[in-house]
């Protein structure tokens, strides 16, 4: 093909057609630009008017927190604690959680528990009602012998009827407590 346009004349047209590209390009960042402002304006107003409410409202209940009936309630609130105090030193609560380091510690690998039930008896006196699964006879008689043998319990009760599985026995042990 024959080049007819001088060397000069083809470089400015190169440099104008550039020119337009960048022209063209710039045109529609300016639009993109200017479309997401149109678009964000609502939400920027909503936003900026929400954050004004709010201040309000922040402001109006630092108010309101600060009025005397805050103290009003803080010191019914410690008047309630002492009153709590006081009856909790008076009452004589038999202290459970040895027992049931005791009986955790005496648990072995095939005695799973799965209720631990404690009721108050009449004024020292507590029960402790363990409910599981062992795998093996065996391993229930030697759980109740070691809980016997640890005389942290005063009567240790454990139903024959539990021993009529030979595995996967469910069972429940009674412990009687009397605390000094």
């Amino acid at each position: 093909m024959f080049n007819l346009l001088p060397k000069n004349l083809k470089e400015k047209i190169k440099t104008e057609y550039k020119l337009r590209k960048i022209t063209v390009i710039l045109i529609f960042i300016i639009c993109l630009q200017l479309s997401f402002l149109i678009f964000l304006t609502p939400s920027w107003l909503i936003s900026f008017y929400k954050e004004k409410e709010v201040t309000s409202q922040s402001e109006e209940i630092k108010k309101h927190l600060s009025d005397s009936s805050l103290s009003e309630v803080i010191v019914t609130i410690r008047g309630i604690n002492t009153k709590l105090n006081i009856i909790n030193s008076v009452l004589k609560y038999p202290k459970i959680v040895p027992f049931i380091n005791t009986i955790l510690s005496k648990k072995t690998s095939s005695i799973k528990i799965d209720e631990l039930a404690y009721i108050l008896g009449q004024e020292n006196t507590a029960e402790i009602i363990i409910g599981g699964t062992s795998l093996t006879r065996e391993a229930l008689v030697s759980f109740v012998k070691a809980l016997e043998d640890s005389k942290s319990f005063n009567k240790v009760n454990l139903p024959i009827s539990n021993l009529a599985k030979d595995k996967n026995i469910s069972f429940s042990i009674s412990l009687q407590i009397i605390q000094e």
